[in-house]
């Protein structure tokens, strides 16, 4: 396998949490269920280990996630994700596409689906990368069963090409309704 080409790719994989806590006015939508929108963020730091690469350059990985998310805590996600190269690279800077699908898991262990998408680039002369994109949520258990919700996502990325492991920092900042 040749990692450094993939793991460039592997930077603009690495994606995926501080703010208030004030409710707006509840909907009783579902039956008398009252849910309530509240702003969700916080930080997040990963690691991330190759899965496969495949022979057009898309990526698998598995990352794994620990947060300090409003309204969740303490927190944990594993995500699967994909990165496809968009393009060629441009001046050392390679742009991708990302996807991935997951689950939080909050201090109590109620847990909040999620899926994300986005755009990153990497920069190959020392294989670090920004990204960017959406991180939706939909459903899950205990009191995020019916959660909805989305949040823009930013951070940046590191890689040890070499060993095929990597770290991300980002912030995740939006809205969840349960």
């Amino acid at each position: 396998m040749h990692r450094t080409g993939f793991g460039a790719a592997t930077l603009v994989a690495l994606a995926a949490c501080s703010s208030t806590d004030t409710p707006t006015a509840p909907s009783f939508a579902r039956g008398g269920h009252s849910e309530v929108s509240h702003p969700l963020g916080g930080r997040c730091d990963t690691e991330v280990t190759i899965l496969d690469v495949a022979p057009d350059g898309r990526l698998d990985l598995r990352i794994e996630y620990t947060c300090q998310l409003s309204h969740l805590g303490l927190s944990h996600n594993t995500v699967l994700q994909s990165v496809v190269p968009s393009g060629p690279p441009v001046n050392g800077l390679l742009p991708g596409v990302v996807t991935n699908t997951g689950a939080y898991v909050a201090a109590n262990g109620d847990r909040v689906n999620s899926s994300f998408s986005g755009t990153g680039v990497t920069n190959l002369s020392d294989f670090t990368a920004t990204f960017e994109g959406t991180e939706r949520f939909r459903g899950g258990t205990g009191r995020f069963a019916d959660a909805a919700g989305t949040a823009y996502t930013k951070g940046t990325a590191a890689l040890d090409p070499v060993a095929g492991t990597g770290t991300a920092h980002f912030t995740i900042e939006g809205t969840i309704t349960y």
